[in-house]
């Protein structure tokens, strides 16, 4: 379907044998929902999600495994939605099998739901550097759960989840990550005079609720008027990314000698 710009309704997607998922090279916008699973009999082959390369709308998006040890998930890289821009209610990714989220630079806004859960290769969450908004007025979830080796969230500084009696937010079970007072976080827990929030069982640094707020008014008084900056990854050896929510004149790095 070369000439399909818009695609109304959803989009389902599990087989066995299929490698490679491609076809649609117009289409920008799915009114439904995309949801890409695998077989619960049989060892998926999925590698790579080329179909949506222009999309940049989609109501709801699902990257999902069976968690059948004897079915691994195979799929690495999340890069056939480079154009992604809005998903317009629920992003979902469980048990994907890449290192990092690359897919999503593009990504700015996610309407309602971000669920990221039992990635068990998961290192950072470079490629959603440009999102900047979670959540709605009336509806936010927000959960990072069960990745075993995620230790660096901090490509989610710029972001901003919105906080309302509603609101579930939680950072838990991420044995690895040490660091979650970065602003979006340290933000959501000042708008957040309800409590609806848990962070816990993380490595140290993010064990507890009260772990992360001390965290969050010790290490914000000093910059409170400047710009949020992270920098990853963080030991580096050779390519180091700078993120910033405002412009940046200049950049001085020193090493441990001075």
């Amino acid at each position: 379907m070369p000439n399909l710009k818009v695609l109304i309704g959803n989009f389902g997607f599990s087989h066995k044998d299929i490698k490679t998922i491609d076809g649609f090279s117009s289409l920008e916008k799915v009114t439904g929902e995309i949801n890409v699973g695998n077989s619960t009999l049989n060892k998926d082959k999925l590698e790579q999600i080329l179909a949506f390369k222009r999309v940049k709308s989609v109501k709801s998006l699902f990257i999902n495994s069976v968690n059948v040890i004897s079915n691994p998930f195979y799929l690495k890289s999340l890069k056939g939605f480079d154009s992604l821009e809005i998903v317009e209610d629920i992003l979902s990714i469980r048990r994907f099998a890449g290192e990092r989220l690359n897919g999503f630079k593009a990504l700015k806004k996610i309407g309602k739901v971000f669920y990221l859960r039992e990635c068990p290769n998961l290192l950072t969450l470079e490629g959603l550097e440009n999102l900047r908004e979670i959540g709605a007025q009336w509806e936010t979830s927000f959960l990072i759960t069960d990745n075993n080796s995620l230790h660096d969230i901090s490509v989610l500084a710029g972001a901003k989840v919105n906080a309302n009696v509603y609101a579930q937010f939680a950072i838990v079970f991420n044995p690895k990550l040490e660091i979650c007072h970065i602003p979006m976080v340290c933000d959501f827990i000042a708008q957040n005079k309800f409590e609806s929030f848990n962070i816990h069982t993380n490595a140290p640094g993010c064990q507890s609720k009260d772990e992360v707020k001390t965290a969050c008014l010790t290490s914000s008084d000093d910059y409170a008027d400047l710009p949020a900056i992270s920098i990853f990854p963080n030991p580096v050896t050779d390519v180091v990314r700078m993120v910033s929510s405002a412009p940046l004149r200049s950049v001085t790095l020193y090493d441990i000698s001075g």
